[in-house]
């Protein structure tokens, strides 16, 4: 383990440990990426679905602890903040950009998200739970990324600067045998937004903080909510999937900071099998 990534999990457990004092961490806990997780040019992926909202001021602790997992597990995480529930609802005067989204909300709502923060690791299930606490982010991507991947993902974009006009090209290549039905699902996102954030910072006015850096923030699914059936059959080894999307990015969205995620995931269980990111820029 490298001095960075030392140092990063000394602050992610300083940041769990922000949330409850007084709770035990149960297994499993946090490792360093590596094991078998890589096979072939493919590397094992898994996703953060982060619920937050800008009214929230438990919300930048959780961020926190994202962004220092990020910082461990590198391109291993892909992290989507979701603005959702009664948290993230606009009122004047501070609270007046809407991050809400159709399909972050039909999320939150079907996953029964009923406080944040809380995150859902590749939707797969911990000790009986998928909505998680920060404190057991990091455990369960640990788990994970200790699995070979099943499949992979490769994003190719092209953006008109002019009409705002994004194709977005992925195709899905199954490494093992898959059962299906088999779905995929793309979201565009926009990274470092600045606007008020509700804190519990001391240091803020009235515990807001006004130009808060919101990260990864869902902008709109690419080919709905719960995306596409790409096989009802699911797949044999090598088998491909090509898709194709056309999507016009919001003049108030800046195209440099914002990026396309893709994940394909079961649709008897919902649990994600893979997730690939790629940035506009």
């Amino acid at each position: 383990m490298t001095f960075r990534k030392i140092v990063s999990f000394f602050f992610l457990v300083l940041a769990s440990l922000a949330f409850t004092a007084c709770d035990i961490i149960e297994e499993p806990y946090m490792t360093s990426p590596g094991g078998n997780g890589n096979t072939g040019e493919v590397v094992r992926k898994v996703l953060l679905e982060e619920f937050t909202g800008h009214q929230c001021p438990n919300c930048p602790a959780g961020a926190e602890t994202a962004d220092a997992l990020k910082e461990f597990f590198g391109e291993q995480l892909v992290i989507v903040s979701i603005h959702a529930g009664f948290f993230a609802r606009t009122t004047a005067p501070h609270f007046l950009a809407d991050y809400r989204t159709s399909a972050g909300t039909e999320i939150n709502n079907y996953f029964g998200v009923a406080a944040n923060p809380a995150g859902m690791v590749n939707r797969k299930e911990f000790s009986g739970n998928r909505i998680l606490n920060p404190s057991a982010w990091g455990g369960a991507i640990s788990q994970i990324l200790e699995e070979e991947p099943q499949a992979g993902i490769e994003i190719s974009l092209s953006y008109e600067t002019t009409s705002r006009n994004l194709n977005v090209a992925i195709n899905t290549t199954a490494l093992k045998s898959l059962q299906g039905p088999l779905y995929l699902a793309a979201l565009l996102l926009e990274d470092n937004i600045l606007s008020p954030q509700q804190t519990n910072d001391s240091q803020y006015t009235n515990g807001i903080q006004e130009n808060y850096n919101h990260r990864h923030v869902l902008r709109t699914d690419i080919n709905g909510t719960w995306g596409e059936v790409i096989s009802e059959n699911g797949a044999e080894v090598n088998e491909e999937f090509p898709k194709s999307y056309n999507i016009t990015l919001d003049e108030g969205w800046n195209e440099s900071t914002c990026s396309v995620v893709a994940y394909v995931y079961s649709g008897t269980n919902m649990e994600i099998i893979h997730v690939e990111e790629k940035k506009l820029y």
